[in-house]
């Protein structure tokens, strides 16, 4: 069977799991917390030009608390969201993860680096789904890369300085997605008083 051939079945059985666990999802979130994913890309994409406003306002009027507001956020979505049940980030986002990672990965699967970066990386990232994920669940968890420890890097220094990159995964997380729009109201931002129920 040829690799292009594989992959085209696995994205075919990744779409059929992921709409099943999005249901699943749905329906054990509490009330208001939207994590269907596919209205999380839609209202982000809906949503573009407003969190543009919103980092552009940010920066300029995040309080001194920034970080640890944000921090907050995130502990509260991560306890609401399960986001083994998700797994969006590893079978949607191009990973880069650190050469010393590489290696383990690689060597995991029983594979040589040179070997491993031809089947499954280009231009120095990982092609998404990741090869560790099995199902929804990574299968080096207690193991895995940095940035997957980290993602969606809500909880990390600087908030406002790494906005762009909150933005894009917004799209993708819905942890990111519910912190971000709750952000925008707990600061007051005069723009984002709107209803997500439509």
């Amino acid at each position: 069977m040829s690799v292009r051939f594989r992959k085209e079945i696995q994205e075919v059985l990744w779409r059929a799991e992921s709409e099943l666990t999005m249901k699943r999802l749905r329906e054990r979130a509490p009330s208001g917390i939207e994590t269907d994913l596919s209205r999380i890309n839609r209202l982000s994409k809906e949503h573009d030009d407003e969190n543009w406003d919103f980092r552009s306002w940010l920066k300029q009027n995040a309080p001194d608390n920034i970080d640890v507001m944000v921090h907050g956020l995130s502990q509260k979505y991560f306890t609401l969201i399960d986001c083994k049940q998700c797994a969006n980030c590893c079978q949607s986002l191009h990973a880069e993860f650190k050469k010393s990672e590489l290696l383990h990965i690689a060597t995991t699967l029983g594979q040589s680096m040179a070997a491993f970066e031809k089947q499954y990386m280009s231009e120095g990232k990982v092609n998404p789904p990741c090869p560790m994920l099995d199902g929804k669940l990574c299968s080096i968890y207690d193991n895995r890369p940095e940035v997957c420890r980290s993602y969606p890097h809500l909880e990390q220094p600087d908030f406002t300085f790494r906005l762009m990159g909150v933005i894009e995964n917004v799209a993708v997380c819905p942890i990111a997605f519910s912190a971000f729009e709750e952000l925008k109201t707990k600061l007051g931002w005069p723009k984002g008083r709107r209803d997500l129920r439509r």
